[in-house]
């Protein structure tokens, strides 16, 4: 037994989690064990990001008072 054994002689888990995403009828994104978090993050910060550039864009139009 070789000193790096472990690391390469391990089961092969590829055809339960491809069964795993294959048989859920949810969207992809959805499927993953933390896709709700990673969508719900994205969503979160994407609306962040468009609050802010439409209220500095409102701002530039409407320049000094």
């Amino acid at each position: 037994m070789g000193l790096f054994t472990p690391l390469y002689n391990l089961p092969n888990h590829v055809p339960e989690k491809q069964r795993m995403y294959q048989n859920d009828a949810r969207n992809i994104i959805f499927r993953g064990p933390r896709g709700r978090l990673y969508v719900g993050g994205f969503t979160a910060l994407f609306a962040i990001g468009m609050i802010g550039t439409t209220y500095g864009s409102f701002q530039l139009v409407k320049g000094k008072d």
